[in-house]
């Protein structure tokens, strides 16, 4: 099994894979998994499964041991027995006998009390099942009570250089301080980032000689000390994306980036029941680029 020391920052995304192409798609992942990826988060939502079972021919040609897996939980959970029913459908879409990590993919997925979900969460971890105990997209004072009961390997959520919320509210920091590692999903908000082109953003790529999208991994991960989870499907973006750590960012430059952010995503009040509003994991996929 992978040691968590071991774990390549940045992750193997799998929403939205292209499965019209399937043959192309997994000589992409074989490529990324060769290429020295081993972290992969997934959802039995993603295509209504068929990214799950997709994964399956993925896990014939790559060791499962050699894959840090996390798996979601998905609406609804409206009793305990929910939690390894939905974790024994991975395993058996997947053809695998364990997942790394396990966690509720928001909050309102839970239709019983969160602890008590958590506890089911936990139950697996010593039946083998699964390995670490993870969240994602909770609120901070949700995480907290969380991580009071449970220990936690990492939390997923949203962060970017447009949309820190996260960061804002003092959770990252609090994931530091509790040994939690953060791992950022829309890292690049697909690629509308870049689509904005910033002119100070412009400027770092043309002074690195890297692209933007470059220039923003780096700065996450090597400065930020966050991991990421970007979703590919050619061998040229994942090159790219790996290069994006071959380099330093000076000091006035990581300051630009650290201090910049898109004031209208702190504005949005978060919906965090599911009642009509903009819940966390839509928030930044607000204000796209056609």
């Amino acid at each position: 099994m992978i040691e968590l020391n071991k774990i390549n920052p940045i992750g193997i995304g799998t929403y939205k894979l292209d499965l019209e192409n399937k043959d192309k798609t997994l000589q992409s992942l074989l490529y990324s998994v060769n290429k020295g990826q081993n972290f992969m988060s997934t959802s039995l939502l993603y295509d209504n499964c068929n990214v799950v079972d997709f994964l399956c021919d993925f896990f014939k040609q790559v060791n499962k041991d050699n894959i840090f897996l996390t798996c979601h939980l998905e609406p609804y959970i409206e009793k305990k027995e929910d939690v390894e029913k939905q974790l024994e459908e991975y395993l058996k879409r997947m053809n695998i006998n364990y997942v790394d990590a396990l966690q509720v993919h928001i909050s309102y997925a839970s239709k019983i009390p969160l602890l008590e979900t958590y506890e089911e969460i936990s139950k697996l971890v010593e039946k083998g099942k699964i390995r670490y105990i993870s969240a994602s997209n909770t609120s901070f004072e949700e995480l907290k009570e969380i991580q009071k009961y449970f220990k936690l390997y990492s939390f997923e959520g949203v962060y970017n250089l447009e949309c820190k919320y996260y960061e804002n509210v003092g959770l990252i920091d609090f994931c530091k301080a509790n040994n939690i590692k953060f791992v950022c999903y829309q890292a690049l908000r697909r690629n509308n980032i870049a689509k904005m082109n910033y002119p100070f953003l412009v400027e770092l790529a043309n002074k690195y000689n890297k692209t933007q999208n470059q220039i923003l991994l780096n700065w996450m991960i090597k400065e930020k000390a966050l991991n990421t989870i970007i979703k590919t499907n050619t061998i040229q973006n994942i090159d790219s994306n790996l290069q994006s750590l071959d380099f330093t960012l000076e000091n006035e430059d990581i300051e630009l980036l650290n201090n910049f952010q898109d004031k209208r995503f702190n504005s949005i009040e978060i919906d965090w029941k599911n009642q009509g509003g903009i819940t966390i994991d839509k928030l930044a996929s607000q204000f796209k680029i056609n």
